[in-house]
C-alpha cells in the first residue's frame, strides 16, 4: 500500500496547485529524463542482447546457470543466487533471445526505481530522491552491465532493495519489517558476498537503536539457520568450507600471492580440475591516458587445493608469501588505485559510445566519493537522523 500511495503522491505532487509553479515544472522535467534514462536502458539490451557477448565471465554465469546441477568447484565458487537468476531465465524465455532481452530490460529498470525507494526514506525532499533516480537510471555503467550476464546485474537491484528495506525497518519499528529487510540482505549476498558485511552493519545498527531486542534476534537467527544452513552444508560437502556464500578464500590466494595470474588445481573424490584466472584490470595502464602506470604484480602464482582434506584450503594459503607491512601496504596501495580508476569490465567497450563515456566517467569517481564522504558528515543531522548507520556503510564499502 505505501508503495502505491507514494507514487500517488507523486503524481499529485506535478500537478498539485498548492505547490510552485516552478518546482512543478522541475519535477516534470526530472520525471521526463527518468523515462528517457529507462528507455535508453531498454533500447541498449534489446540492441545489445546478453546472449551475444557470452565470453569470459559472462559465458561462465550463462553455462552455470543452465546447468544447474553442475558441481565442479568453479560453479561452487560464486554464491549460488545468480546461477538459479540465469537458470530461470533459461528456462522462462527457452533461450529466446528477444524473451532474454525483455526480461533483463525489465530488471535494469527495476533497479533504479528501488533504489529511488530507498532515497524516498533517506531525503527528506521527494526532489532530491527524484534526481538520484534520474542520475542513477542515466549512469553509463549501471546502464550498459545489462548487456551481460554478470552478478552486478541482480546484486545492484537488490541492494537497493535491501536499503530500502533497512530504512523502513528503521521508521516502523517493528519485528516483520526488520525480519524483511533481513531476507532482502540475504538475497543480495547470496548474489555477490560483498553485500554480507553492508547487511551485518545496517541490520546490526538498527537493531541497537531500537527495542524488541530478543525477539529480533531470535527472528534474525531463525531465518538464518533457514536459509544458511542448508546451504553452508552444501559448500562443506564439496568445498570443505562452511561457506553459505561462496568461497571467498579463492579471492584472498589471487590478491595476497601478488602475482598476475594464478593457477589453481582442486581435487576431490580422485577428480582433478585446474583453472586460471587474472583480472582484467591488470591488463591495461588504470591512470591511462594520463599514465602508462601498470600495476607490478607479475608472474603466476600456483596452489593445490584438496577438498578431500580439512586443511586443503590452510595448505594452500600456507604457500603464500610471508605477510609483511611493506608487502601489506603495496598491495593495499595497487588495489585501491584500480578501485577507483580502473575502467569497469566487461561493460567499457570502446567500440560503442556508452563505453567511452564510461571509460572517461571513471575520473570523476575518486572526487564524488570524497564529497560524498564529506556531505554526508556535514548533513548528518538532517539525513532524517540516519548520522549513524549511512556513515558506517560507506566505510564499510
Amino acid at each position: 500500500m505505501r508503495v502505491n500511495e507514494a507514487h500517488m503522491n507523486l503524481w499529485f505532487s506535478l500537478v498539485d496547485q498548492r505547490e510552485g509553479q516552478s518546482r512543478r515544472a522541475a519535477r516534470w522535467l526530472l520525471l521526463g529524463l527518468v523515462v528517457l534514462a529507462c528507455s535508453y536502458r531498454v533500447w541498449l539490451v534489446f540492441h545489445f542482447n546478453p546472449l551475444d557477448h557470452l565470453w569470459s565471465d559472462p559465458k561462465r554465469h550463462w553455462d552455470q546457470g543452465i546447468d544447474v546441477l553442475r558441481n565442479d568447484p568453479m560453479s561452487m565458487v560464486d554464491p549460488l543466487l545468480y546461477q538459479l537468476y540465469v537458470g530461470a531465465l533459461a528456462k522462462l524465455t527457452l533461450k529466446v533471445p528477444v524473451l532474454v532481452a525483455y526480461w533483463t530490460a525489465l530488471l535494469s529498470v527495476v533497479g533504479p526505481w528501488l533504489w529511488y525507494r530507498f532515497l524516498r526514506e533517506l531525503l527528506p525532499s521527494r526532489d532530491w530522491a527524484l534526481l538520484g533516480w534520474c542520475v542513477l537510471a542515466a549512469l553509463p555503467s549501471w546502464s550498459a552491465l545489462y548487456s551481460y550476464f554478470m552478478q552486478e546485474t541482480l546484486m545492484l537491484p537488490l541492494l537497493g532493495g535491501a536499503l530500502w528495506a533497512t530504512w523502513r525497518a528503521r521508521r516502523k519499528g517493528g519485528v516483520a519489517p526488520f525480519v524483511v529487510a533481513l531476507m532482502v540482505w540475504l538475497l543480495a549476498g547470496l548474489t555477490r558476498g560483498i553485500c554480507l558485511p553492508l547487511g551485518l552493519v545496517a541490520l546490526g545498527l538498527v537493531w541497537w537503536q531500537q527495542g524488541d531486542k530478543a525477539r529480533r534476534l531470535l527472528a534474525s537467527v531463525a531465518l538464518c539457520l533457514v536459509v544458511l544452513g542448508p546451504l553452508a552444508l552444501r559448500m562443506q560437502l564439496y568445498m570443505s568450507q562452511w561457506s553459505p556464500y561462496g568461497v571467498g578464500t579463492l579471492v584472498q590466494l589471487y590478491q595476497r600471492s601478488g602475482a598476475r595470474e594464478i593457477q589453481i588445481t582442486f581435487q576431490r573424490r580422485g577428480s582433478l580440475w585446474q583453472f586460471g584466472f587474472t583480472s582484467p584490470a591488470l591488463l591495461r595502464p588504470p591512470l591511462e591516458p594520463f599514465s602508462s602506470w601498470i600495476s607490478p604484480r607479475s608472474g603466476t602464482a600456483h596452489f593445490l587445493v584438496n577438498l578431500d582434506s580439512a586443511d586443503g584450503w590452510d595448505e594452500a594459503k600456507a604457500r603464500l608469501p610471508p605477510w609483511t607491512i611493506d608487502r601489506g601496504l603495496a598491495l593495499m596501495g595497487d588495489n585501491l588505485i584500480h578501485l577507483f580508476f580502473s575502467q569497469s569490465w566487461p561493460d567499457t567497450d570502446l567500440s560503442r559510445d556508452i563505453g567511452v563515456i564510461n571509460h572517461w566517467s571513471r575520473w570523476i569517481w575518486p572526487p564524488l566519493t570524497l564529497a560524498v564522504v564529506v556531505l554526508v558528515w556535514r548533513r548528518r543531522k538532517q539525513l532524517q537522523d540516519a548520522n549513524v548507520i549511512l556513515p558506517a556503510l560507506l566505510v564499510t564499502w
